[in-house]
């Protein structure tokens, strides 16, 4: 089966396709991936193009390729003719019916439909109900995560490294405003002082990474001020290192700011205990609280709004991870 995967540039985005197409090796073994790489040129055509494809869908024949210029900076069209469109995100979705138009094929898009009509998709991958009428819920968002993988990369960290195989290490994903949060200096002060506590109380090692998220000067901060608690930092905005399957393989536990679902997604996914971090004055939209309800209510997090860890023990409860999407496309994949 030929799979052509639409990427945008957002790597969260990327990795839960990613994600998908894991789970799609594990049903088929025959599997042919192309990778597209696209970049709209403005949300206004964004929204235009999912006007027509909304309003005149059979529009989208092998003629419409010529108005592609029109519509995006960065594109490619397929060099096989595709069975299976694959997508995370509004700035591939439009692109995803469009060439699913073009080649008469089925299409997967993972997320929102951000006013895309339902129908205009074979399957939609959603975290949460969002009723629509094929969509696949799935326990949490999909990732790269395998224990197998953990493993093989957190030896290989200790091998490139030299750390010591047997400290204890918590890991702390790091992102920066997004999805309603804001965060501002006293809330980074307030982790500060919460990363040295825990470190002093648990006798624990930070492995710690920001994202693209992070303000600059954030990063710097704390990096400074956690020199002497962490065993390894990643500044993401100053030079990107591919740590996080190694960090999670390494740490016993982890803790996730709250904007990021993916991020919380993948850290869920490492079957290790989790925690995330956010503010009570979040502004999310209802479905993301509705994400973060979901995982509390599920065990598969706890949410420490206030920094207190001591207060909060439960069973963390470990799933088979996204096993109902495997069944679906079993039973229901042509």
């Amino acid at each position: 089966m030929k799979v052509l995967v639409i990427k945008d540039d957002k790597p969260g985005h990327y990795n839960q396709t990613e994600g998908l197409i894991l789970y799609l090796k594990d049903i088929f073994e025959d599997l042919e991936i192309e990778y597209i790489e696209i970049e709209i040129k403005s949300k206004l055509k964004r929204k235009i193009l999912r006007i027509l494809l909304n309003t005149f869908p059979n529009f989208f024949t092998e003629n419409s390729i010529k108005y592609l210029p029109f519509f995006y900076k960065k594109f490619d069209t397929p060099k096989n003719k595709p069975d299976l469109i694959i997508s995370t995100g509004g700035n591939t979705s439009n692109l995803n019916v469009w060439f699913s138009k073009i080649y008469k094929c089925k299409n997967i898009l993972n997320g929102a439909l951000r006013g895309l009509k339902e129908e205009l998709f074979t399957y939609i991958t959603t975290v949460i109900d969002l009723g629509y009428k094929n969509q696949i819920i799935l326990d949490v968002a999909p990732s790269v995560v395998t224990k197998e993988k953990l493993r093989v990369k957190s030896e290989e960290f200790i091998d490139l490294t030299n750390l010591d195989s047997n400290q204890k290490y918590y890991t702390l994903l790091i992102g920066g405003n997004g999805a309603g949060y804001k965060y501002d200096n006293k809330f980074y002060d307030n982790l500060i002082n919460f990363v040295k506590k825990t470190s002093k109380e648990k006798r624990i090692k930070w492995l710690i990474t920001t994202s693209r998220r992070t303000p600059l000067d954030i990063e710097s901060k704390l990096e400074k001020e956690l020199k002497d608690y962490y065993s390894y930092f990643v500044a993401y905005n100053k030079k990107e290192e591919k740590i996080l399957l190694a960090f999670l393989g390494l740490c016993t536990s982890v803790f996730v700011t709250e904007e990021s679902s993916s991020m919380i997604s993948e850290a869920i996914s490492s079957s290790k205990k989790v925690y995330t971090i956010g503010n009570e004055y979040s502004k999310s939209d209802k479905n993301y609280k509705n994400i973060l309800m979901k995982f509390e209510v599920n065990k598969q997090i706890i949410r420490l709004n206030n920094f207190d860890l001591e207060e909060k023990r439960i069973k963390f409860n470990n799933i088979n991870i996204n096993g109902n999407f495997k069944a679906f496309i079993r039973n229901n994949f042509e």
